[in-house]
């Protein structure tokens, strides 16, 4: 048994490998996500204040000062990262970066946005083997590397950070009814909301969980809750003179306008908005169809016994679905796809176990197709012609990866990417295969 408890681990940890060099060699171009949060997080480093410099397409204005428009989460984070390279001499303003793939904006979206990427994928492995013994490492594979989250983990944008919150404040609650973890589950959920506002629906929904299942210890949750509730409070205090008004009711921007219309330009689904978030030219499914599959886990989990769980997790992925259907930009801009989404997807993961245990061939061969359209997605998004509001940037070129440092052209580079994203899944999928063979009928009478 401790054998195949140390195989097993070592395999979770050469898939993690494998999922680092798939996701996060990609250095996409500079653009105004970067600008307005590194902004943010310079300017709290060398000048202690919270405006930023005017004239950025995303930015916030109150009181004749300009503020960043998204959630602080990700420039707080940034500042450990900014000082080391500030320490190092490399830090530059935005002005300064190379537009085609910065070596020191790389960085710095690797060590904020790219660490919390791994953890996420480490605990969404974590939970699929909790829920089905020997599906941890291919469900952290192909979520690492077969969904939105691999060509979003390299970047500014806040998503993959608080889905990592997220999925830990998820994970931190199924652990038991004690108060240690309950309290860090609704720190991490708190947390999310600092770096992306529509996570507070997962906290609404964890909370509902938690009281539902170890009644009074709830409290424990909303307690967790406060600090994140705070730091965000606080901010908005100083910038937008309110701890209730959010950086999006200022929104400032060339999109200010569409931004002020429904609820933070988010207005009712619609259908169009459905299949555009879908089956669109960046659709979700589009380029991760392994993601139907793992809808029909979360089917198969609910049948399993595990209806919290399933409940938890497809409401959210409803919600944020339903958010992006009626939201007015259902990519987000220049994006990999419909990104809103993101947060949910290691809700929406978590039925994959059940798919693989239910069908195990077909799942793989999605799992397979997923990969190579998702590093397809993720070396082309930034340099594809619908994304021509980037100004001075050629089309049709794949985007600079850190290979190309070592000499490797960027095809070969990205080539090698989408070998480890698929090494990833056939070491996941080997590890599931045994366990399999072993937990069979038919093994145990051979044995």
């Amino acid at each position: 048994m401790e054998a195949q408890t140390g195989h097993r681990m070592r395999s979770e940890l050469l898939v993690l490998v494998f999922v680092a060099l798939a996701a996060l060699p990609v250095m996409s171009l500079a653009g105004p996500q970067d600008r307005t949060r590194y902004e943010l997080t310079r300017h709290i480093v060398l000048y202690r204040t919270l405006t930023i410099e005017g004239g950025f397409y995303d930015r916030a204005q109150y009181h004749g000062k300009t503020y960043s428009d998204k959630a602080p989460g990700m420039s707080f984070l940034a500042v450990p990262a900014y000082e080391i390279e500030r320490l190092a001499g490399i830090a530059r303003s935005p002005q300064q970066w190379t537009q085609k793939g910065d070596p020191a904006l790389w960085l710095i979206r690797v060590l904020t946005s790219g660490v919390l990427f791994l953890v996420s994928v480490l605990i969404v492995g974590r939970l699929a083997e909790r829920f089905i013994p020997g599906t941890g490492a291919v469900t952290a594979a192909v979520y690492g590397t077969a969904t939105l989250v691999a060509p979003l983990a390299p970047t500014f944008f806040e998503h993959d950070s608080a889905a990592a919150l997220a999925i830990a404040a998820f994970a931190l609650l199924l652990r038991g009814n004690r108060a240690l973890p309950i309290a860090l589950a609704g720190v991490c959920a708190g947390l999310a909301v600092f770096f992306e506002y529509s996570t507070g629906l997962i906290a609404l929904a964890l909370a509902a969980l938690c009281l539902a299942r170890y009644r009074r210890n709830v409290l424990w949750f909303v307690a967790g809750l406060v600090p994140g509730g705070v730091a965000l409070g606080a901010y908005d205090q100083a910038t937008f003179g309110s701890p209730f008004h959010l950086s999006y009711r200022y929104e400032a921007g060339v999109l200010g306008g569409e931004q002020h219309k429904g609820f933070f330009g988010i207005g009712l689904p619609t259908l169009h908005g459905l299949v555009n978030t879908l089956v669109g030219s960046r659709g979700l499914l589009i380029f991760s169809p392994v993601l139907a599959a793992a809808a029909v886990g979360l089917v198969l989990m609910w049948r399993r016994g595990h209806r919290g769980e399933a409940l938890v997790a497809s409401v959210f992925t409803l919600a944020l679905l339903a958010s992006d259907a009626g939201y007015f930009l259902p990519y987000g801009g220049g994006s990999p796809g419909p990104r809103f989404l993101v947060p949910a997807l290691p809700f929406l993961v978590l039925g994959l176990p059940f798919a693989l245990s239910r069908f195990p061939r077909a799942t793989l061969a999605l799992s397979a197709v997923s990969v190579v359209l998702m590093t397809v997605d993720a070396v082309t998004w930034g340099t594809r012609n619908d994304t021509a509001w980037i100004p001075d940037h050629p089309q049709n070129l794949i985007t600079k990866n850190v290979w190309v440092y070592l000499g490797v052209n960027r095809i070969l580079g990205s080539g090698f990417m989408l070998l480890c994203g698929l090494a990833a899944v056939a070491v996941g999928w080997r590890v599931f295969r045994a366990r399999s063979q072993r937990s069979s009928p038919a093994a145990g009478l051979t044995a």
